[in-house]
């Protein structure tokens, strides 16, 4: 193959990918109470158990009500316990 179509396809792979936040001190309590160590642990679960089966959705993408519904839904699916739900709900909300 070459270069210049390796480079277009990786580009094009790169686009399609959602970008979700990585959680910072600015994210701190923004919009839920919540210590930037619950943020990273809420990023981590967001990507490793809901980015498992699916793809992603931007975190605003979606009201902190319709999160609640969301993950009420997903997070048994996704084997969430409820404090696991809490954290992913805490990132989310927080962007």
């Amino acid at each position: 193959m070459k270069p210049t179509i390796v480079i277009i396809l990786l580009l094009a792979f790169a686009a399609c990918t959602t970008q979700i936040y990585v959680p910072s001190d600015a994210n701190v309590n923004k919009r839920q109470t919540a210590s930037l160590e619950e943020l990273k642990q809420g990023h981590k679960l967001y990507g490793d158990k809901c980015g498992a089966c699916h793809k992603l959705p931007n975190p605003k993408s979606f009201s902190s009500q319709q999160w609640t519904k969301i993950l009420e839904k997903m997070g048994p699916q996704a084997k969430l316990d409820k404090a696991q739900v809490d954290l992913v709900y805490k990132y989310v909300v927080n962007y």
